[in-house]
């Protein structure tokens, strides 16, 4: 089959290449979820990236008005417009005018520069100026005869109405694919969400996808797809700043400020049905702390042993630097059981003597750096060796220790502990980390954040840690 381009690679990969070249294509939702936005991008990646032409018909917005909109966007239509290949069609008086009179002005634009690609915004405003049904079903199969199929230009039409609304438009029925933009709100955030609900003689594995009106249309791609590989570059230092150690995400400070403040007690949520390993992610500061000379203890979440942690970080850190400034503890199998010198070992039987064998280390690694070390705990492994009460016996002792002595604290909350609710009023700062529509996502919760969309670019010398928020 022959493809036209999104203008989102995401979308081009789900639909199999993108959309059928000489198709008509239905874009629904109510107004402010992005229609004009995503198919201003599409028409925009048309022209610019592959050498095609362009018909945008307005009915609802005037020319000067779209053009500074888009521009804002970094759309450069003003430029292809000088260039012929792109055609703006204001239609905002049509009331009075017949329905041949609009078909053939719309084909003559289109002839006049051989476009291949047509907008008509919207076909909800055609409604409100066509009130016969009749001239409205005629106007629809003219749609589709005469553009779509005699000049066979692949046409997209925006109506506005929420996407699992019953009450069809006439030009949904003939449409080969329908696409529905949403925005709802997660914890305060904006979510957006747009869902393929019909592709004309495709299997569509995955309907839904999330995505950013942020510089323009922006779909998330689902880890499902690849999304997150590991990196086979060292990651990109980012310097620590007076009185805090960074993060090693940039785009992570700029929304939040500093996150690791010297006596801060902070917490990272991983909510459940997560398919990305959360300490990954973490791999990130850690090795950001190591590579500038902090110590570095972790107590790992459930399911997460000291030889994997190892493991995870010698790509990127000195063999000398793990082997001297890096602790992880571990729960010893047998009483007589030896451990390699990075190894923290807990009996597993009281916790007040483990935390005290977990807090000698972090001391050490303090004296033998002369900096305030970095600690990560997993909580869902202390509920779970020791049960929510006897945690909740050392947990003021433990802040108390962070705050006293400027130690710099990250806490792990997984799903379905009981401690949740401590830590989360306890926190300095509070991030939580969730899946959605197959991608990953962080949020700040304390503060509050957008809804940011984490990525891994290896573009330059050093891979980056990348967060894009929903707009």
């Amino acid at each position: 089959m022959n493809h036209v381009s999104t203008g989102s690679p995401v979308l081009d990969q789900i639909l199999g290449g993108g959309l059928p070249r000489g198709s008509l294509i239905s874009v629904t939702g109510l107004p402010g979820t992005g229609k004009t936005i995503f198919a201003a991008n599409w028409i925009h990646d048309g022209m610019k990236n592959h050498g095609e032409r362009a018909v945008y018909v307005s009915f609802v917005e005037g020319y000067e008005t779209f053009i500074q909109n888009m521009s804002n966007l970094g759309f450069e239509f003003e430029k292809l417009e000088r260039e012929g290949k792109f055609r703006f069609v204001e239609m905002i008086t049509l009331k009075g005018e017949g329905v041949p009179t609009l078909i053939e002005q719309i084909i003559k634009e289109i002839s006049e520069i051989k476009a291949s690609r047509l907008v008509i915004d919207s076909f909800s405003a055609i409604c409100q100026m066509i009130e016969n049904r009749t001239d409205l079903r005629i106007i629809t199969h003219m749609i589709l005869s005469k553009i779509v199929r005699q000049l066979g230009c692949t046409t997209m039409i925006l109506i506005e109405k929420p996407g699992l609304n019953e009450n069809h438009e006439p030009v949904e029925f003939i449409s080969d694919c329908i696409i529905s933009l949403s925005k709802t709100e997660v914890n305060g955030a904006t979510l957006r969400q747009l869902n393929i609900i019909k592709a004309r003689g495709r299997e569509i594995k995955i309907p839904v996808v999330a995505f950013t009106l942020k510089g323009g249309f922006r779909a998330f791609k689902p880890l499902s797809l690849g999304m997150l590989e590991e990196p086979y570059k060292k990651f990109k230092i980012i310097p620590h700043g007076e009185g805090y150690l960074s993060s090693g995400i940039s785009d992570l400070e700029n929304m939040m400020g500093p996150i690791f403040r010297e006596g801060s007690f902070n917490l990272l949520e991983v909510e459940k049905d997560i398919s990305f390993p959360p300490e990954r992610l973490l791999r990130v500061t850690v090795q950001n702390a190591l590579n500038q000379g902090e110590g570095v203890a972790i107590l790992p979440p459930q399911g997460v042993s000291a030889l994997s942690v190892k493991k995870s970080l010698e790509p990127f850190v000195e063999k000398r630097i793990l082997e001297r400034n890096l602790k992880v503890a571990d729960y010893r199998v047998t009483p007589a059981e030896k451990a390699e010198p990075y190894v923290v070992l807990l009996d597993g039987r009281f916790i007040i003597d483990d935390m005290e064998e977990f807090w000698s280390a972090i001391h050490e690694l303090t004296k033998n750096t002369s900096k305030p070390a970095l600690s990560i705990v997993g909580f869902d492994t202390l509920e779970y060796m020791y049960g929510k009460d006897e945690v909740l016996k050392v947990l003021g002792a433990d802040l108390a220790r962070v705050r006293n002595l400027n130690y710099v604290r990250l806490n792990i909350s997984r799903p379905n502990i009981a401690l949740t609710d401590h830590l989360r009023a306890l926190a300095d700062k509070h991030l939580v980390l969730r899946e959605i529509c197959g991608a990953l996502f962080i949020q700040g919760i304390k503060p509050k954040t957008p809804m940011l969309n984490v990525s891994v670019s290896t573009e330059g010398d050093l891979a980056d840690v990348k967060l894009t928020p929903i707009l």
